[in-house]
């Protein structure tokens, strides 16, 4: 990862997708993260989508889709009102 991790544009996905409102990935992928954001703690995905550094970008929209899918099912299992 590049950058001091200060929150700054460029320093990590999550915040440049959530807070900056900056492209990172694609239009598709970058979507499918504003959901993760909504589904899991803010920390939770930092870690989930560093995890994802360096892999291929068709790798990482697989990996994240199936993330937001398994958080709704969860959260459906729990009760909770998911999209």
């Amino acid at each position: 990862m590049v950058g001091s991790m200060n929150g700054t544009p460029g320093d990590d996905p999550a915040t440049d997708i959530l807070h900056h409102g900056l492209p990172v990935y694609s239009p598709e992928i970058d979507d499918l993260v504003r959901q993760l954001g909504r589904l899991m703690e803010f920390r939770r995905l930092q870690e989930f989508l560093n995890s994802l550094s360096g892999l291929p970008l068709a790798d990482i929209g697989r990996r994240v889709k199936e993330q937001v899918l398994e958080l709704i099912s969860e959260g459906k299992r729990r009760g909770w009102e998911v999209e």
